[in-house]
């Protein structure tokens, strides 16, 4: 029977043949899918929104740079949680419902509240997953086989701050002081544990509402306590500034330590002086520190498109790392045949030889989480955190 060129074209795939290129050539041109939940409102708008830029950039790096994933373009989502766990939700069951399951591989989420809201159904449906959270809970590999840390949990980080202080001085007396959120509190059994094991009496524990407005109370209680350093938890220098500010204020004299979201230069530029001396965990690359091929390579990025070259906060960094290293996982399933919501799971698993050009310390998930870490000290009269302590493994 002859076949007409209108019904070669109504076929789906005469135009292809038209321009010799076979039709499964052309099924495999569709593009790959990361989607990006992020707080670009709300109380950490300013997180979520460098943390967009960053994710951008790596869906630009990832295509333009590495060459794509097996053929195919990387495809960013971006919905806006406006760090509302309700929000949240509606978003990435709006993602979930709309995309093919065949082209959306990978979903990035915020907040350790939204994670463990979404943490059933991720685990139902098989998308592999990760957040700006590095909740404890979260890296149960048998009870949510999807969800990946890609950083050390929270416990992990109050693990290497406690090392340091029995190292230091022990014996010495802690104080807590946490957000009255799942993120602040994440942690807090953990460190009343392990301080005890370490014989590190708990002098006070303060809860605050995620933004402080005054410190004062705050700090009056704690220095009744007389500690010797002050661990915070769950704020991303939404209470941390003040907290020092007031402290320097009423003679408070403590070190005062916190975890990921505490490492970024903006303490200083909010609290001056006070902020000096301030140790936090951070297990990714500073922008300032140029050596770092990841850094070269972004800022070469960025200069081609155009963009500023000033500097770029932790919470650029640590997406930008997410994004290529997903990117990464994707080439490599897509090389072994796999370029699934499996085959990513599993090629997560195998990436012990990279190390996202510096920003990371080793890719060798324990239990779902990278725990490695370092702690960094702030020097308020350069205005830059400096490395206190060589790499960390915690597990």
């Amino acid at each position: 029977m002859k076949i007409t060129r209108r019904q070669l074209l109504q076929t789906g795939i005469g135009t292809a043949a038209a321009f010799g290129v076979p039709w499964f050539a052309r099924a495999q041109a569709r593009p790959v899918k990361l989607a990006a939940l992020l707080p670009l409102t709300g109380p950490f708008a300013f997180a979520g929104n460098a943390a967009l830029d960053a994710f951008r950039d790596a869906t630009d790096y990832v295509n333009e740079v590495m060459g794509g994933v097996g053929g195919r373009k990387l495809e960013l989502i971006v919905e806006d949680t406006g760090y509302d766990v309700a929000k949240g939700t509606a978003a990435f069951n709006r993602v979930i419902g709309k995309e093919n399951p065949e082209e959306l591989l990978f979903v990035y989420g915020d907040s350790t509240g939204l994670s463990k809201a979404l943490a059933p159904e991720i685990a139902r449906i098989g998308v592999p997953y990760s957040a700006t959270s590095y909740s404890s809970e979260l890296a149960d590999p048998e009870k949510y086989p999807g969800i990946w840390v890609f950083g050390p949990t929270y416990s992990d980080m109050m693990e290497a701050l406690l090392r340091y202080i029995h190292e230091k001085k022990p014996g010495a007396r802690i104080a807590l002081v946490h957000s009255n959120s799942e993120f602040g509190r994440d942690p807090i059994p953990y460190v009343k544990q392990r301080a005890e094991q370490l014989g590190l009496p708990v002098v006070a524990e303060e809860v605050t509402p995620l933004v402080l407005s005054d410190a004062t109370p705050t700090i009056l209680k704690l220095r009744q306590a007389k500690p010797d350093f002050v661990l915070t938890q769950g704020y991303v220098l939404t209470a941390e500034p003040l907290l020092v500010k007031t402290a320097r204020e009423y003679g408070l004299n403590a070190t005062f330590m916190g975890t990921y979201y505490s490492s970024e230069v903006i303490l200083m530029k909010r609290a001056g002086p006070a902020a000096d001396g301030f140790i936090a965990t951070y297990h990714n690359a500073y922008s300032y520190d140029k050596s770092t091929p990841a850094v070269q390579e972004i800022y070469k990025l960025r200069a081609s498109k155009g963009k500023e070259p000033g500097y770029l906060t932790t919470f650029y960094m640590g997406a930008f790392f997410v994004g290529v290293a997903v990117g990464e996982a994707m080439r490599r399933a897509a090389a072994a045949g796999e370029l699934t919501r499996p085959g990513i799971t599993k090629a997560l698993g195998k990436m012990w030889d990279y190390d996202a050009m510096g920003l990371i310390h080793s890719m060798r998930f324990v239990n779902h989480r990278l725990p490695y870490t370092r702690l960094y000290r702030a020097n308020a009269g350069k205005g830059i955190y400096e490395p206190l302590t060589d790499w960390l493994e915690l597990a």
